[in-house]
């Protein structure tokens, strides 16, 4: 299994890094279930999640375009057909989440889905091969996708990005109904908070999203990079998990440590950038 040996600190490098593909960001992952009928198909670095249903599938976040290949790999190692994905919610707007929407509407035809504050940042994106972003249903706060008796509920969070969306849904394991959570991005440590004409709400947007973000019920704890929420660890768990041993991925309270250092990154982050500015 490739390891994700990436701090943190990795992602204070996160504009320059998303234009330039750092290295080993594209590199496979090992496919796998996470729970009940949703399954991990990104990279080591790049969460991509497969939601499959009997009317075909979901795929959350595409992710660069190199990353596709990776993805549809993935999915067809599963056993499950790169075809049948019929809705694409598109990642946060940022070319590491979003730059493969493009192909994936090429190869599958899927509805493209994004969020209706990321909007003007994604018809923005100048694509590499000079694409057009694809969008098809645009999306606000507490809208619902749906399909083959899926439904995933949109949060939007503000301050990674404009119009940052988290989704949950009901996951099932043993019987048993749990809050399943895709984080969006709540990583603060590389933003501009003092003078930042393009984005003047910013802190405010941040220090809202992570009260709200302490108030999900999360149980199934996933989120846009692995290193956010522990995957390669997770993963391990999973592999000699046996019957009757606890999901790894049922992770309420590393959920909320989770936004509790993140919080504390943006604190520090905002106090030093005011500092630096004599405010």
């Amino acid at each position: 299994m490739q390891k994700m040996n990436f701090s943190l600190a990795a992602f204070a490098l996160l504009p320059t890094l998303a234009l330039a593909q750092p290295g080993g960001w594209n590199d496979p992952f090992p496919p796998h279930k996470v729970m009940d009928n949703v399954y991990y198909v990104g990279t080591t670095m790049l969460s991509s999640y497969l939601i499959t249903t009997p009317e075909g599938h979901i795929l959350l976040s595409s992710n660069y375009e190199a990353s596709v290949p990776v993805i549809q790999a993935g999915v067809e190692q599963l056993g499950f057909n790169f075809k049948d994905i019929k809705i694409l919610i598109s990642g946060h707007a940022h070319p590491d989440h979003i730059e493969g929407d493009a192909l994936v509407k090429e190869l599958t035809g899927a509805e493209v889905i994004v969020g209706r504050l990321e909007v003007p940042d994604v018809q923005a994106f100048k694509h590499p091969k000079g694409k057009t972003q694809p969008i098809d249903r645009i999306v606000d706060e507490g809208e619902t996708v749906s399909l083959g008796g899926m439904t995933l509920t949109a949060h939007v969070l503000p301050g990674h990005t404009k119009g940052c969306v988290a989704w949950s849904m009901p996951m099932t394991e043993a019987g048993k109904s749990y809050y399943g959570f895709f984080e969006c991005s709540l990583n603060g440590q590389f933003l501009k908070y003092v003078g930042n004409t393009d984005y003047p709400g910013i802190v405010d947007d941040m220090r809202g999203s992570y009260q709200k973000a302490k108030t999900f019920p999360v149980e199934v704890f996933l989120s846009s990079h692995g290193v956010f929420y522990g995957l390669d660890a997770k993963y391990e768990k999973l592999q000699v998990r046996k019957p009757g041993d606890p999901n790894p991925f049922i992770d309420p309270a590393g959920y909320q440590s989770h936004v509790a250092e993140f919080e504390k990154i943006f604190l520090d982050t905002l106090a030093k950038q005011q500092a630096e500015a004599g405010k």
